[in-house]
């Protein structure tokens, strides 16, 4: 009207003048027959008025309250997780808000300009769940799949983003000093990872990612462990709280319970001891020292770019991690023989 903003209230019968940033709001919203992610809109009137993420998220409120858009916008939590240089704002419905922001708290972030957020929701649909990269359905899940599969879409997320390289291996801090392991699928590093933490007081950094950001330092990325049901009787003595935890079902059709990994402030750690695990054969556990060209060669078939090409640059910055490092060939056996034989190190 002129350039005055009028919205009616066909339930209360009253007229209201709003401002403009409240009839953007109230067009964008109401364009969806279905209706709109609350972060979705929040991101939108920030990016178009120029607001900060907490005055956007604060307008809102209010025109939730005013009773504007309530009918319109989904009831769902979120928060931002940091990807390297990209950062994600993950939607979720009440039912995963709990479980999903504590399990990735190791890598939650601010929602702070001028960064560039991708988003991530979960919408209800019947009895499943939709998740959505942006516009993009990337599959609808039972309530036990969802949370796996929030984490296997973030790990593509991180491979995406612009790295160096990135190793398929645990990262611990024993004290001050840092410890890789590594090893094929299903070796064993996240329940011997799990064990010393729980024996020797470390610090578990990553249990699947490690970065590479330069000549022999290391970051760990600190995704939710997974826990492989094989491994949960090996590990209820370490962590009996372990049989609470929600049980989940991964796209490979494994069972997995989740621990959160805290991990640091994501400082770079020096190289200093690596070892490669593998199960025994008998029982028992051994140690015996790795070459260093055999422990180039083995970090090196499991690593990741993210041209899928290795760049001389990273060539020489993981030559250099092993020439830093102490290597070593573990079969896993009894796991506190395992925690006792690392300990002597």
């Amino acid at each position: 009207m002129g350039d005055a903003f009028a919205l009616f209230n066909c339930d209360e019968q009253r007229l209201y003048e709003i401002d403009e940033q409240a009839a953007w709001a109230w067009h964008f919203v109401f364009r969806s027959d279905a209706g709109v992610d609350r972060c979705h809109v929040s991101a939108q009137l920030s990016t178009r008025f120029g607001l900060a993420n907490a005055d956007a998220e604060a307008l809102l409120d209010r025109y939730v309250e005013l009773g504007v858009l309530a009918s319109r916008i989904d009831p769902t939590s979120s928060f931002t997780v940091r990807l390297n240089d990209a950062r994600w704002v993950i939607e979720c419905p009440p039912a995963f808000a709990a479980e999903l922001m504590a399990l990735f708290r190791g890598i939650a972030a601010p929602a702070e300009r001028p960064w560039r957020h991708h988003h991530l929701a979960i919408k209800s649909n019947s009895d499943r769940y939709d998740l959505l990269a942006g516009d993009k359905c990337l599959g609808t899940f039972g309530s036990a799949e969802v949370v796996p599969a929030v984490k296997a879409f973030l790990t593509d997320a991180l491979l995406q983003t612009d790295f160096m390289l990135a190793l398929h291996a645990a990262l611990l801090r024993i004290g001050d000093a840092p410890l890789l392991i590594a090893g094929a699928s299903g070796a064993g590093k996240t329940t011997l990872a799990l064990a010393l933490a729980a024996q020797s007081g470390c610090t578990i950094l990553a249990d699947d990612i490690v970065m590479v950001d330069e000549p022999s330092r290391l970051r760990g990325i600190p995704f939710p462990i997974a826990v492989k049901d094989g491994s949960w009787p090996l590990l209820h003595e370490f962590y009996p709280e372990l049989a609470a935890c929600p049980t989940h079902i991964r796209s490979d059709g494994k069972i997995v319970k989740f621990l959160a990994c805290e991990g640091d402030d994501g400082s770079t750690q020096p190289a200093t001891t690596m070892i490669f695990i593998r199960r025994s054969t008998d029982g028992r556990c051994s140690l015996s020292t790795m070459s260093p060209l055999m422990a180039f060669q083995r970090l090196l078939a499991e690593a990741a770019s993210p041209t899928h090409r290795l760049s001389d640059r990273a060539f020489g910055a993981l030559a250099e991690l092993v020439k830093r490092s102490r290597a070593f060939e573990m079969a896993v056996g009894d796991l506190r023989d395992a925690v006792t034989t690392i300990g002597d190190l």
